[in-house]
């Protein structure tokens, strides 16, 4: 009985393990997709000479990307969030309580 408590409960490590390296990995490619933007943004603002995006003939490519970038730090600081919980979980010092089943990581809008 001991011994398939402790494969469970390293199964359960390993699988969280996992969870966070993916949620890693995610961040790292939304944070390069936002720099990405950062540069179109710029770009198309130089480009049409109009930075003020209150101005009637903003760029609708930049207003597009710049909502896009808000939607990906957006989801960037969610998963950052799900990142530090799991990381307490694994670390042991978890002040959450234990969900039965795991929790979803989050919409991520586009």
């Amino acid at each position: 009985m001991k011994d398939s408590k402790m494969r469970l409960h390293r199964r359960k490590q390993v699988e969280m393990e996992q969870r966070n390296a993916s949620l890693g990995t995610i961040i790292k490619h939304f944070e390069n997709i936002i720099a990405d933007l950062d540069g179109q943004i710029a770009t198309e603002e130089d480009r049409t000479r109009v930075k003020d995006t209150a101005h009637p003939t903003y760029s609708t490519f930049a207003k597009a990307a710049a909502k896009r970038r808000r939607n990906l730090l957006t989801s960037v600081a969610h998963m950052k969030s799900l990142l530090e919980g799991g990381n307490r979980e694994l670390d042991g010092g978890g002040s959450r309580p234990r969900a039965s089943r795991p929790q979803p990581i989050g919409a991520w809008v586009w």
